[in-house]
Order: C-alpha cells, then sequence, then structure tokens
C-alpha cells in the first residue's frame, strides 16, 4: 500500500503537470513557432547576404 505521501505527491504532480502540458501545446508552442521561425530566417538571410537570399526566397516560392 502507497503512503499518504506518495498519493499527495502523485496528486500534485498531476495537479502541475496537466496543466502545463496544455498551456505550452495550445499556446507557448504557437507564440513560439511564431517568433523563432522568422526570427531563424532573418539570421539565415544575414549570413547569405541579402541578393543571394532574396534569390533563394523566390525560387523556392516558385
Amino acid at each position: 500500500m502507497e503512503s499518504v505521501v506518495n498519493i499527495v505527491s502523485r496528486i500534485i504532480g498531476y495537479v502541475l503537470f496537466v496543466p502545463f502540458i496544455c498551456f505550452y501545446s495550445y499556446v507557448l508552442g504557437p507564440v513560439l513557432k511564431a517568433v523563432l521561425i522568422p526570427g531563424g530566417l532573418v539570421v539565415l538571410a544575414l549570413i547569405m547576404g541579402p541578393a543571394k537570399a532574396w534569390r533563394v526566397w523566390k525560387a523556392a516560392n516558385g
């Protein structure tokens, strides 16, 4: 039989874990994607140079 401390710690763990997963999946995940993907493309364009980055972008979009 599990002790009361183990049962209470599991309940607290689930109470903290489930809302965090929901928050990350539905709020934080899309926000991070909206910030990190364009930022990464800008850094890549700075590394490649503006003219080459624009040529690659136009070629990728058809």
